[in-house]
């Protein structure tokens, strides 16, 4: 028939919608996994001494709990940030991109396997993306990690997404035992490890630049039952609910 689009195209069109489905569905996924990973990590391994003896006298896991627990909450227990440091003083704020790429290999191998034995594509997908996320996660991860404690006013110091996980962080360095997530915040929510912040940490907060601007943000902490702050100048007034 004249005119009429040949089968192949639409076949051609519908594979392209499906490739395009499933690698958005396994980055949604695997970026939630990511942030699972990391608040895993960071609370068991960067802050606990774990049970299992294997992990326990591990030298790689005792080198990250000094780099982290000891060296890097040390220094910005009191002062969340403070002047830049010389190279290899920085007190655990970079992760290692090359490594974090080599960890991912086992995952990526397992659904490649997977993919090959069962005869679905999706899985090779996956386990492509899983690397693209390793290292999206570990570059912003530097990225940000870097400007919250060594601030250089990079091009993101002023978007909000970015102030908003420097607040998350900033929580975990008032208490160690919230918000382990840095980079994808997503594990506290779901792991219920949110920190909530005092009057006194909003306080901290504005003084550190990172409080929302020009919108008024609800705190609470034992003695008030709540309270409204302007994100810019005001720190308003206590109210209570009636």
């Amino acid at each position: 028939m004249v005119g009429s689009t040949p089968p192949h195209i639409y076949l051609h069109g519908t594979f392209m919608l499906l490739t395009t489905l499933s690698v958005i569905g396994w980055f949604a996924v695997m970026v939630v996994f990511m942030s699972l990973v990391e608040h895993q990590v960071h609370c068991n391994l960067m802050h606990k001494v774990p049970r299992l003896r294997l992990l326990k006298n591990s030298a790689a896991r005792k080198r990250i709990f000094t780099s982290h627990a000891v060296e890097h909450h040390s220094q910005y227990r009191k002062d969340f940030h403070d002047e830049p440091l010389p190279p290899g003083e920085d007190r655990g704020i970079r992760l290692n991109l090359l490594e974090g790429l080599f960890e991912s290999l086992p995952l990526s191998l397992l659904l490649g396997l997977i993919g090959y034995a069962s005869g679905y594509q999706t899985f090779f997908i996956g386990a492509v993306v899983w690397p693209g996320v390793v290292a999206l996660h570990h570059t912003i991860w530097n990225q940000i990690h870097l400007e919250m404690h060594q601030p250089k006013q990079r091009f993101f110091a002023n978007w909000e997404a970015y102030k908003f996980v420097a607040r998350h962080h900033f929580l975990h360095h008032k208490y160690p035992d919230k918000n382990f997530n840095v980079a994808f915040p997503i594990g506290d929510f779901l792991c219920g490890t949110i920190a909530h912040p005092s009057e006194a940490d909003w306080d901290a907060m504005r003084a550190e630049g990172i409080a929302p601007k020009g919108k008024m943000v609800l705190s609470f902490d034992s003695k008030h039952e709540g309270k409204q702050t302007d994100g810019q100048e005001n720190r308003g007034e206590s109210k209570r609910a009636a």
